[in-house]
């Protein structure tokens, strides 16, 4: 029971990954199309906006039993542990394409290996670190 309950985690999980990956790239596409702003600063407004709806997401539907009443302090640690995936993601995706020679000549494969490792991270830092008993 405990593996169903798990892979149930990892699909909710998952489905929250996606839906913060369209409010990113949403908010991206708008803030450099409509209203011109850089890339780099329309990532940081993508970037928060889809954090905080994926652990909107994740607080309410995925680790629901464990969400804390201090959700500012569980917000901020959500936050960081998911920077770190997102280092991690694109740490893995730099350094197969610099290693290797295939994943240069075809980056989307890194790209699939570095989101992969990315969500491991994120996940596991959710579930053990996140949304654990804090209350």
């Amino acid at each position: 029971m405990a593996s169903n309950k798990r892979f149930h985690e990892i699909i909710r999980f998952g489905v929250s990954g996606v839906a913060g990956f369209i409010v990113d790239a949403g908010l991206i596409a708008i803030f450099t199309q409509a209203f011109g702003l850089g890339p780099i600063v329309a990532q940081l407004i993508g970037f928060t906006a889809a954090v905080t709806v994926t652990w909107l997401i994740n607080r309410h539907w995925t680790f629901a039993e464990h969400a804390s009443d201090k959700w500012l302090h569980e917000w901020t640690r959500y936050v960081a542990a998911n920077s770190i995936g997102a280092a991690v993601n694109n740490g893995v995706y730099v350094g197969l394409v610099l290693g290797l020679s295939a994943f240069s000549k075809i980056p989307v494969l890194a790209v699939a290996i570095g989101s992969i490792a990315g969500m491991g991270f994120n996940f596991l830092a959710s579930k053990r670190l996140i949304f654990r008993a804090l209350n």
